[in-house]
């Protein structure tokens, strides 16, 4: 697999976790954090492309929430660390000639 695809994986596969209650908040420290650019630039998005896919998780956020999980802060209070394998696995992109 490429680097380029694995980007574009983490990406595919923070969306799809937007919808479970259990990786939501780390998907949304995803997006809402340095990480998505990485991945975003590594996977070859241009900022057009990237704001939609932001306005489209906004969106999803907003139709999950009610549950207390899409909440960052408070998903933030409880100690845990939202998406720590996406920032590794950025890093390690990142680094790649």
């Amino acid at each position: 697999m490429s680097v380029k695809g694995l980007a574009e994986g983490i990406i595919l596969q923070s969306v799809e976790d937007l919808w479970s209650e259990n990786h939501r908040g780390e998907c949304i420290a995803f997006f809402t954090g340095r990480e998505f650019s990485i991945c975003a630039e590594i996977a070859g998005m241009n900022l057009p492309d990237q704001l939609k896919l932001l306005n489209l998780v906004k969106t999803a956020v907003g139709i999950t929430a009610n549950s207390k999980a899409a909440d960052k802060d408070s998903f933030r209070e409880k100690g845990k660390r939202p998406a720590r394998t996406a920032r590794k696995v950025c890093r390690h992109m990142q680094a790649l000639p």
